[in-house]
């Protein structure tokens, strides 16, 4: 996805979108109507080919328009045990 296909109003009402915030404080931050917001936001879920605006939200991280996607705790992932005298084996003899 080409972000020279959006304005930066798109993409920046889409970050502050992806941040939780609502078309009132996108608005406010923006320095904008709330209405202003809503056609930049539905322009940019034209753009990205999404259903919803979480949907779009959810695009824009797919496509590294809005950066890396936010790490994912725990799906899948193992969790990092640090082995060694601080580690899980800590106190227990060596095997072999």
């Amino acid at each position: 996805m080409s972000r020279a296909l959006f304005a930066e109003h798109e993409l920046a009402a889409l970050r502050l979108l992806a941040q939780g915030r609502t078309q009132v404080e996108i608005a406010r931050s923006l320095r904008i109507r709330p209405e202003t917001v809503g056609r930049l936001l539905n322009r940019a879920r034209i753009l990205l080919r999404a259903r919803t605006l979480h949907h779009a939200v959810a695009r824009g991280y797919e496509t590294g328009l809005l950066g890396p996607p936010p790490h994912d705790h725990g799906a899948g992932q193992e969790e990092h045990r640090p082995s060694g005298p601080h580690g899980p084996n800590r106190g227990q003899e060596p095997a072999g």
